[in-house]
């Protein structure tokens, strides 16, 4: 089974998975939920409202609120679009994508799935997938690293597409383990 680039057109033989099911045959495609991101968009649009009434108001801080809530608009607007954001999960890895910019990563080239928490002020605001890299993977060892000191992991998806992060740390994992050739370990050579 090739390993699909984007999200094919109908017709194309795999999955679309909601998060309410696990998914029973490779490969398959889920989305970020569309209910979060038009909340988002209107949260946006009401700070930029605001931000307007403020201009009219006089005051110069209502230009900084439409403007940068303004920029947001956009965004979101944006990621309704199915092939700007998703997770294609396949028999040879996955391909995720993020404002119409893709990643492929290799089972091989993944040692591990896992969650972090994005916190903001000591506060816990997100539950994400993280993941770290094999020895297979060999670039971007400087970013690797810093995202490693930052959140416990190398690399992370950008978003959980429906799931909570643990039942996609666990689905991924299972999948992982499943078509990752077990690394044999020579009981001569140390680690």
């Amino acid at each position: 089974m090739a390993f699909p680039s984007t999200p094919q057109p109908p017709g194309w033989h795999h999955s679309i998975v909601r998060p309410d099911r696990i998914p029973r045959s490779l490969p398959f495609t889920v989305y970020p939920k569309k209910a979060k991101l038009l909340l988002l968009l209107v949260v946006s649009l009401a700070f930029v409202a605001g931000g307007i009434l403020m201009i009219r108001d006089g005051r110069t801080m209502g230009w900084l609120c439409a403007g940068f809530f303004g920029l947001g608009v956009p965004v979101f607007l944006v990621q309704l679009w199915p092939k700007c954001s998703y997770l294609t999960v396949g028999e040879e890895g996955i391909e995720f994508c993020s404002l119409f910019r893709s990643h492929r990563l290799r089972w091989s080239e993944i040692s591990e799935f896992g969650v972090y928490t994005i916190r903001q002020h000591g506060l816990a605001v997100a539950r994400m997938v993280g993941f770290n890299y094999s020895a297979e993977h060999r670039r971007a060892s400087g970013a690797r690293a810093f995202s490693k000191a930052l959140a416990g992991f190398e690399g992370g998806l950008p978003d959980t597409y429906g799931f909570r992060a643990e039942e996609l740390v666990r689905l991924l994992s299972d999948l992982h383990r499943e078509r990752t050739p077990m690394r044999r370990v020579d009981p001569a050579r140390p680690g």
